[in-house]
């Protein structure tokens, strides 16, 4: 018996497995109760090997699909930028241009957070014109997708794909979903504080 958090009866719990396209073989479950509480979330079924896809942003590839599972890592090494999985990860189909948008949203977040802090500002001011920069072509940059599992891909002619080792695989952060900025840990506190996790 599995009980439900909101009234303490039984929950009824549905369980599948779908192969679907990019993802594998993904385990759907889906749990509710009869107080109306219901929730359903998706796992990868499949384990494959490590995996790191790197491609240059250019105007030529906004367009390429990006395909992150729940284990993705996502990094813009030139900025710093590191997008990781946590708890409530969700993987998600989008271009390199979405990629972009993504960590604008992030990063205008966290100057928000940080406006007391003249350093942090300016650091995340950099980053916000680099990226739209790289949004209208004037910009390159390098988007680096990292998979454990073997279950995320950037899909474009000009991407380069290679094995991670498994100390390189075993290397990558798991849990609470933090973007670290060029090194700087001024973030930390404040994700700590809010919990931060990855909702897109």
């Amino acid at each position: 018996m599995i009980p439900c958090p909101a009234c303490g009866e039984e929950l009824d719990v549905i369980t599948a497995i779908y192969d679907t396209p990019y993802f594998g073989k993904l385990l759907i479950t889906s749990i509710s109760c009869k107080c109306g509480f219901r929730h359903s979330d998706s796992f990868s079924a499949e384990i494959k090997d490590p995996v790191r896809f790197t491609l240059k942003i250019s105007e030529k590839t906004l367009f390429a699909k990006v395909v992150r599972s729940t284990s993705g890592t996502i990094r813009i090494p030139e900025l710093g930028l590191a997008l990781e999985p946590g708890p409530a990860s969700q993987g998600f189909i989008t271009n390199v241009e979405g990629v972009l948008v993504r960590f604008i949203d992030i990063v205008e977040t966290a100057r928000r957070w940080n406006s007391g802090d003249e350093e942090a500002v300016k650091r995340c001011d950099f980053i916000l014109e680099k990226l739209k920069k790289a949004m209208d072509g004037s910009e390159t940059l390098t988007l680096i997708l990292e998979d454990p599992h073997g279950n995320s891909a950037i899909i474009d002619d000009s991407v380069f794909v290679e094995k991670m080792s498994e100390i390189e695989a075993k290397s990558l952060k798991s849990g609470l979903s933090i973007i670290d900025i060029a090194g700087r840990d001024f973030l930390s506190e404040e994700l700590e504080k809010k919990e931060f996790r990855e909702k897109k």
